[in-house]
């Protein structure tokens, strides 16, 4: 518990930092600035991602949201078609009561 807020709090120190650093102006390189060592001993940088990880990701989010979209097609099928039956149902009930 106390690693993650250790965590969440340089998190935040360096977001401010990097505010600070871009209200200057552009004094400052952000990137060679996050490699200050901040208190707890920690270090950040930024990496860079490549064409090719960036393709990777884009292919996930992709598939994920292709997944999505089949689950939730399935999802209004089945809630349809037992809507329908249940409403046949009722619908014959009543013929046979009255």
């Amino acid at each position: 518990m106390a690693s993650g807020i250790g965590f969440i709090l340089d998190a935040n120190n360096t977001m401010l930092n990097n505010r600070a650093l871009l209200n200057r102006g552009g004094s400052f390189n952000i990137k060679s600035a996050n490699k200050f060592i901040q208190p707890s001993g920690r270090k950040y940088t930024f990496k860079t991602l490549s064409a090719l990880g960036s393709k990777k990701i884009r292919t996930q989010i992709q598939q994920e949201q292709l997944e999505e979209r089949k689950k939730t097609l399935l999802l209004i099928t089945a809630s349809t078609a037992v809507s329908l039956l249940l409403f046949w149902g009722a619908f014959e009930f009543l013929n046979f009561i009255f």
